[in-house]
C-alpha cells in the first residue's frame, strides 16, 4: 500500500491487481482513456481506462457524466470511489465520484509500469562504464551529454519503446546496460571492435527516444516525435554537443554518427542508412538481440493455462512456454548409481 495525499487526509492506494469483484474501491489511478459516450435513451455516460503500475481496469461513470467529466482530464491522477462489477471476463469499476488529484501529491512511479532496478541507480551503474572508457574524446562527448541534468533525468526514466521492449520507466538506460554487456562479452570474442566507439553507440543509439516519447502520462510520441523521429533528432542532440568539444575528430564524429542512423539494420525498419562499419553492425545485432529477447522472455511469464502463448504478431508465431532446466547440482540431489555410471563419476 502506498499513499496519497489528499486534503486534510489521505488516500489509500488500492493496487489494480489486488482490486477483487465486489470491492468497494477508494483509491487513485491514472486515466489512460477517457471518452463521453451516449447511452440509447440519449443520457451522457464516460466510459474511462484506469492504470497504476500493476495493471489496467476498465471505469464507468453512470451519474451526472456532465459534472464529473469537468472535473479531470486523460493523463490526470485521479481519486476514485467505486464498486467493482464483472465485465468482459475481467473487472469493470462503477464509478460514483471521480477527481483529479494536484500535481506533487503522488508519485507517478505508482501509476505507471517501471524498471524492477532503480532508475537513479542505473545511471550510476551508466556513469561508471563511461567513467571506463579510454578514448578521451568519447568519454568527453558522452559525459557532456549526461552533464546535462534534463538530459540525465529523461534518460534515466524514459521507456525504450512504447509498446514493444522495455516498455516501462527506466526501460531504456535498463536496456542501454545489457546492450553495454554485450559489447564487453562480444569484445572478447571479436578483439578487432572497437569496443570503446561500440559502448558509445550502445549508449547513444535510442538517446533521440528522450524526446520522442512522452512519459509524464500514458506513453505517446510527442509532435516533434512524429515528425522528425528519435534517429534524426538523436543525430541532432550528438552533433549539438560535440560542437562544444575543442578538436573532436571528424572521422569518429562521422562513424558515431552512422551508427546512430543505421542501427535499425534495414530501410524498410527506418534506417536511413544501412550498417557500413563492423561496430555498426554489431550494434544492430545486439539491439535487435536485446530486444527480442526481452520481449519473448514477457510473452513465456504470460500464464495461458498450456504450454503455449496466444498466437504473437511481433513474432508471428505461437511461443512454447515450457523450458528444459539443467538438473541440480549434486549436492541438492544426490546422483543415483545409474547416474554415476551414465556420467563417469
Amino acid at each position: 500500500m502506498v499513499s496519497c495525499k489528499e486534503g486534510s487526509g489521505e488516500v489509500k492506494k488500492t493496487f489494480v491487481k489486488d482490486i477483487k469483484e465486489k470491492d468497494q474501491v477508494e483509491s487513485t489511478f491514472l486515466v489512460t482513456r477517457k471518452d463521453a459516450c451516449m447511452s440509447r435513451s440519449g443520457k451522457l455516460y464516460l466510459t474511462l481506462t484506469l492504470m497504476d503500475s500493476t495493471g489496467e481496469v476498465e471505469g464507468r461513470v453512470w451519474e451526472d457524466a456532465e459534472h464529473h467529466t469537468k472535473n479531470f482530464n486523460k493523463n490526470d491522477v485521479v481519486k476514485v470511489k467505486g464498486f467493482a462489477v464483472p465485465y468482459q471476463g475481467g473487472l469493470q469499476i462503477n464509478i460514483s465520484l471521480i477527481e483529479s488529484v494536484p500535481e506533487g501529491e503522488y508519485s507517478l512511479k505508482d501509476y505507471l509500469p517501471s524498471s524492477e532496478r532503480d532508475p537513479e541507480e542505473m545511471m550510476v551503474e551508466l556513469e561508471g562504464i563511461i567513467d571506463g572508457i579510454r578514448d578521451r574524446y568519447i568519454k568527453a562527448l558522452l559525459q557532456e551529454i549526461f552533464r546535462d541534468r534534463d538530459i540525465r533525468e529523461r534518460f534515466k526514466l524514459v521507456p525504450a519503446a512504447k509498446s514493444m521492449h522495455h516498455p516501462y520507466i527506466g526501460g531504456l538506460v535498463e536496456h542501454v546496460l545489457s546492450m553495454c554487456r554485450l559489447v564487453r562479452s562480444i569484445g572478447h570474442i571479436y578483439q578487432d571492435l572497437n569496443t570503446d566507439l561500440l559502448l558509445a553507440g550502445a549508449i547513444l543509439h535510442d538517446i533521440g527516444k528522450i524526446f520522442e516519447i512522452s512519459f509524464k502520462g500514458v506513453f505517446e510520441y510527442t509532435d516533434r516525435g512524429r515528425l522528425l523521429g528519435h534517429i534524426n533528432m538523436g543525430v541532432e542532440l550528438i552533433e549539438e554537443k560535440i560542437r562544444t568539444i575543442p578538436a573532436f575528430p571528424e572521422k569518429l564524429s562521422t562513424l558515431i554518427k552512422h551508427m546512430i542512423l543505421s542501427h535499425h539494420g534495414h530501410l524498410e525498419f527506418g534506417s536511413p542508412k544501412r550498417p557500413k562499419t563492423l561496430e555498426a553492425l554489431v550494434l544492430y545485432y545486439i539491439d535487435d538481440l536485446d530486444a527480442k529477447v526481452h520481449c519473448m522472455r514477457f510473452i513465456m511469464k504470460k500464464d495461458t493455462g498450456t504450454s503455449w502463448s496466444a498466437y504473437n504478431r511481433f513474432f508471428e508465431r505461437y511461443i512454447y512456454r515450457e523450458r528444459y532446466l539443467s538438473e541440480p547440482e549434486k549436492e541438492e540431489r544426490p546422483l543415483s548409481a545409474e547416474e554415476l555410471k551414465l556420467f563417469g563419476e
